[in-house]
Order: structure tokens, then sequence, then C-alpha cells
């Protein structure tokens, strides 16, 4: 055999040796590293990767994940008399099948009532001064003006804080502010165009 080929053979191995321990609890020495001990879940032979799972404190339940690259072991042993967790403490738990149903039905009704507010008649930067406006203040279409609040109108097509109108004034003055601050942020993000 060439050197490379040893090398190989070598490697070829140790993965089955490490894939051999999933499911162990181990004890995997990390270059310039504490030693890593918890059990070993998974070996991935083709990244050379292996995930352990870690118990920080022995008196609790949460775990944490240590992922370690082939690389920078520099041993990995079985722990003797360690006994791996069990397997049904893993379980995830109990979901309520009713409260998954009245949290899809809240979904479906948002995604419902935001449809309803879709004006296909103006383009997506006015769509998204709406939408924005929205989240603060009750808005409504009135063709492709934006009503807010039932007492300020905003015209398009440029849907500025100059292009508000409303006899309210405290209103008026409210939804100005607003606008102004929605558009800058979508401007700054790219939402909207000058």
């Amino acid at each position: 055999h060439t050197r490379q080929e040893e090398r190989a053979i070598l490697v070829m191995s140790e993965a089955g040796r490490v894939a051999s321990l999933v499911g162990q609890v181990v004890r995997v020495e990390v270059t310039g590293s504490k030693p890593v001990e918890g059990e070993l879940h998974s070996y991935d032979p083709p990244s050379r990767t292996l995930a352990l799972s870690v118990t920080s404190d022995p008196n609790s339940p949460m775990k944490h994940w240590a992922i370690l690259r082939e690389e920078h072991i520099t041993r990995i042993d079985p722990v003797p008399g360690a006994k791996p967790a069990d397997p049904e403490a893993d379980d995830l738990p109990q979901v309520s099948e009713e409260l998954i149903r009245k949290r899809e039905k809240r979904t479906l009704e948002r995604a419902a009532e935001d449809v309803r507010h879709i004006n296909e008649e103006v383009t997506n930067s006015t769509q998204n001064i709406y939408n924005a406006l929205r989240k603060t203040m009750p808005c409504t279409w009135n063709g492709t003006d934006i009503e807010v609040m039932g007492l300020v109108k905003i015209r398009g097509p440029k849907y500025t804080p100059e292009s508000c109108e409303g006899a309210d004034e405290s209103a008026l003055s409210r939804v100005r502010k607003v606008l102004e601050g929605e558009r800058q942020r979508l401007l700054a993000v790219g939402d909207i165009l000058e």
C-alpha cells in the first residue's frame, strides 16, 4: 500500500469506529479546548462532523449541542459505565390539537383580512405605505385614496403628508407625522420609490 492508501484505510476504519459509537456516551478530546463529554447523537462521514448532546448539569434535563469537526478531535472514547439518556426523556411535549386548530384558524382569519386590504389598482410602493400605516391606525381604501381612522384621506399619486386632507386637525397632524415617518423608513429599506 502507498502512504496515501494507508491514510485512506486509517480514515475509513476510524470513521467506522466513530459511527459504531453513535448512541453511546463518549469523551472527546479536542485540540486547544477542554474535553467534551456527551451522548454521540450522529456522525457524518462526508463532512467528518459529529454531534454530541451535552448535559452541563447532571441534575438538569437541559442539554446543548456540540458540533465537532473530526480534524479538531485528538481522541474519542466511550465513557465506561455511562448510560445514554432515556430516549423517552427526549420526547417532545404533548401538543393540544385544539390549540393547533385555534392557532390555524386565527392565522387563516388574519390572512383573509390581509387579502381584503390589497388594492390591485395601486403600485407596490403605495400598497407598502398603506400596509405600514395599517399597523398603527385603522385604514381602508376608497378607490386609490387611503382613508385613515375615517377622518383623514391621503390622495395619490404621491401619498405624501402634503396630500393628506381632513377636517379634524388633531387627526390630520397625527396621520401626517406617522405617514412621514413610515415613508422615511420605507425609503431607507427600498420598499418605496421617492
